[in-house]
């Protein structure tokens, strides 16, 4: 009998017949072949493949290479997909075109003349099949190579009388075509439509006829149905219908609530003495997966109406799952923690998510770590209608759930007295590489963090995932280092994990900072020390003030500050000497009075972060008083009269300014303090450049006879130029506050008792904490802090002096 899709395929073969080329065998590992059900399997390795791309087609029985497109698979029986690992699999039916029966000889056609030899040898056909795939594996320089694959398969099981299989891509049924014995039964309701249109058709041609659910008809010739991308075949023993999901003539409907696609078509070959018609119905449950948070669930109707024609005569002959196109034993299901129920209306299958016999594996969505898990199913069915329906029923699902984000998590099992952190990160499947770690702002590779001398190490969990282990020393400079309080000193591990799926090449990262507190502080000790001209300290190191800075009040003691100031410092590493002029910027002048001037250096470390005073060490000086003019810097002047400026001596008792009612605050017979407001007592005021000049004098009061016409005096004529220079921008400052309603009053000097020159230690432990007051801004102290009296009217005294002198001889 001449086969059906010989004249369809023909045209196939025209439209994608390739030139003749030399097959190579594939390399060894690179390809892998199976017979499995009534399959043909191949898989490819993926690591062999790589980056190249791929496709195949067939050999038909001349040796003719046909690309096999997607239309051309859905019609022909071909399916290409992926394994649960992601190596490429083909998967051929035993009845796909181009598939020889090796019990026809070379698998050519079967001719007319044959048919009484056929009807007596036809139980033996149908039993082994051979197939030849041509693959080409293009590279990224669009090199080609052609392998071969030659299979050679047998039937595992005998053939039902009807076999329906829903792929991922395509339905089939196929029936057996064996003459039966006179049926008792009534033609069905299918047969009985289809009736009129044989009886009318065309002889010697195969025809398709689909029925649909309004009970119209459409009738076409199998070439047309070809056209349209259906299958129509014949084989020795076997009448064939195949067509893709989606079709014009397939249709939806709804059994047990669930959607179930149907392509009813009878195919029937009419001669002038004979009518053959086949019922070629096929139906599939195409109706989606459920999903939980633990576990998804495949639910298919246990009875389909169009193809079952007696639904009360229904009975199961065998009802079985499997994995990946194998049939798996009940107590595989049991161990493998499924769920496989059958009941009166529906068939359910519950895998729970992560079970063995499918593959969880890592997946990146926004930058977030997450799994999803594959699963391929099977459901082998083979059912009983009536004497003469006898159903073997297989569907494929291919079921991947959506993706779960997982948050990786950072576990700390750092113990303080090791030294070094110690961090996990996890749980990774094996397709995720740990590609750099950031450490404290610094990306570093596996191989950069081991030569650092970190320990980095994978450790495997028993469910098949992994965790990073990360250990680093406290001590590395990329570790933040703070002090807190007493000896515990706070340890900061900041990490920013890169890591990267290898199979897709997505990259994710993942934050992690890790604190440890441990007691290992050695603070520093600090010796402080008054000299005849110098206040000072000696700090010997700890372990942590060289990650500190150093400061004098506000200002960090840097070279140029020590330099700019008059400063003596010195490091040999071990210990720190500072040593500071009684009248040089940056002290606090606590007090001034005819004791002597009280001076502070504020000497702290601070964090070199946040500048947060960690450690503060004052020390105080109290040093002559002598003669001595000060300029405040909230605007008030300070000045000492002595009593031998003159010849001969004054009383500093009977001084005063130029408002005679401004005297001294504090005199005795040979030194006068004066302290006053620069807005006060008559003090002029200049502009010099961008200095504001404040003058005002100290006038002596003189005893002279008589006093209404004062004529003879012992006493010398005195007068002392008192003179402060304020920048312009701090003396708007000063005024403005002024003007705003503060008042601006001297700082208070009040008699206080001597402090003497001392010595004083004191350890970082026992630091005080204090509130600096009457101290001088930065911008005043730098240019003009204490400044010695001398230095400013020496002039103004000598000449003084000589005039007085000068006036004692004339009287």
């Amino acid at each position: 009998m001449f086969s059906l899709f010989s004249a369809g395929f023909a045209l196939l073969c025209m439209m994608f017949l390739h030139q003749e080329v030399a097959l190579l065998p594939f390399p060894p590992g690179m390809a892998q072949t199976e017979c499995r059900g009534r399959y043909f399997w191949i898989w490819l390795d993926k690591t062999a493949l790589g980056q190249n791309t791929w496709r195949y087609g067939v050999v038909n029985g001349l040796g003719q290479h046909i690309p096999v497109t997607e239309r051309v698979a859905a019609q022909c029986g071909f399916t290409s997909s992926a394994d649960l690992y992601g190596n490429p699999v083909v998967r051929v039916s035993f009845l796909a075109c181009s598939v020889r029966n090796l019990c026809l000889g070379n698998g050519a056609h079967l001719q007319v003349e044959a048919i009484d030899e056929l009807y007596r040898i036809v139980s033996n056909f149908d039993q082994e099949f051979s197939l030849q795939l041509q693959v080409e594996v293009t590279s990224s320089r669009n090199l080609t190579v052609a392998y071969d694959v030659a299979m050679k398969c047998s039937l595992d099981a005998p053939w039902s009388p009807r076999e329906i299989v829903c792929e991922e891509n395509y339905m089939e049924v196929s029936v057996r075509r064996a003459v039966p014995g006179i049926a008792s039964e009534a033609l069905n309701e299918d047969w009985v439509a289809v009736w009129p249109v044989a009886q009318g058709a065309v002889n010697q041609v195969w025809q398709v006829v689909f029925h649909f659910q309004n009970a119209s008809l459409q009738s076409m010739p199998a070439t047309q149905a070809h056209a349209l991308g259906y299958g129509v075949n014949t084989t020795a023993t076997r009448v064939l219908f195949r067509t893709p999901y989606g079709t014009q003539q397939t249709e939806v409907t709804k059994v047990e609530g669930l959607d179930v696609e149907v392509a009813r078509a009878t195919v029937f070959y009419k001669q002038a003495w004979m009518m053959l018609m086949v019922d070629t119905a096929v139906a599939c449950p195409i109706n989606p997966p459920v999903f939980t948070a633990t576990t998804l669930s495949w639910v298919t109707p246990r009875i389909m109406p169009s193809l079952v024609r007696f639904p009360r005569q229904y009975r199961d002959e065998a009802v079985e799952m499997g994995l990946d196109g194998r049939v798996v034993a009940a107590a595989t299901i049991v161990k493998n923690g499924y769920t496989f129920l059958t009941d009166d209306r529906l068939i359910s299958i519950l895998v729970p998510i992560g079970a063995p016999g499918g593959l969880t594996e890592s997946d990146v969505v926004d930058n977030r770590y997450g799994t999803t898990y594959s699963v391929k199913l099977l459901l082998d069915r083979r059912w009983q209608g009536d004497e003469s329906d006898r159903t073997r029923h297989c569907s494929r699902k291919t079921i991947r759930t959506p993706f779960a984000p997982h948050t990786p998590v950072l576990l700390n099992n750092t113990i303080p007295e090791r030294g070094y952190f110690d961090v996990d990160l996890g749980h990774f499947f094996p397709d995720v590489e740990l590609a750099a770690v950031d450490v404290g702002g610094e990306p570093l590779r596996p191989g950069d963090l081991k030569r650092r001398g970190f320990i980095l190490d994978e450790v495997p969990n028993p469910n098949n995932t992994r965790v990073f282990t990360l250990q680093v020393p406290f001590a590395d400079p990329l570790v933040e280092q703070q002090y807190l309080h007493d000896n515990i000193r706070r340890y900061t591990l900041r990490l920013n994990y890169t890591l990267i799926l290898t199979p897709k090449d997505k990259p994710f990262t993942h934050p992690g900072v890790i604190e440890c507190e441990v007691p290992d502080v050695v603070l520093p000790t600090f010796e402080g020390f008054c000299g005849a001209e110098q206040i000072g300290l000696v700090m010997t190191h700890g372990n942590l003030d060289r990650y500190w800075i150093p400061y004098v009040g506000n200002r960090p003691l840097t070279n140029e500050v020590a330099v700019a100031r008059n400063y003596a410092i010195q490091d040999d590493g071990s210990h720190f000497y500072l040593s500071v002029p009684p009248l040089a910027a940056g002290l606090v002048y606590e007090d001034i009075s005819l004791q002597g001037l009280v001076a502070r250096l504020d000497f702290n470390l601070r964090d070199d972060k946040t500048r947060e005073i960690l450690i503060a060490f004052p020390i105080a000086c109290t040093f002559p008083t002598r003669k001595l003019l000060v300029c405040f810097p909230n605007g008030t002047m300070a000045a000492t009269v002595l009593s031998l400026d003159t010849k001969p001596a004054l009383d500093p008792r009977r001084t005063h300014l130029r408002d005679k009612n401004c005297g001294p605050v504090a005199a005795d017979e040979s030194r006068a303090l004066f302290s006053f407001p620069v807005a006060t007592c008559g003090t002029t005021r200049r502009l010099e450049g961008n200095y504001l000049v404040y003058e005002n004098e100290v006038i002596f009061r003189r005893e002279v006879i008589s006093e209404a016409n004062p004529v003879i005096t012992r006493d010398s004529q005195y007068r002392l130029t008192l003179c402060c220079r304020y920048p312009l921008n701090e003396t708007l400052r000063v005024w403005a506050r002024r003007f705003l309603g503060q008042r601006v009053t001297p700082a208070a000097f009040r008699p206080r008792a001597p402090l003497l020159a001392y010595r004083q230690k004191r350890s970082a432990g026992d630091h005080i904490v204090f509130q600096e007051a009457g101290h001088a801004s930065e911008g005043i102290a730098d240019m003009w802090a204490w400044i010695p009296a001398c230095s400013i009217v020496v002039v103004v005294v000598m000449c003084l002096i000589m005039f007085s002198r000068l006036l004692g001889s004339l009287v």
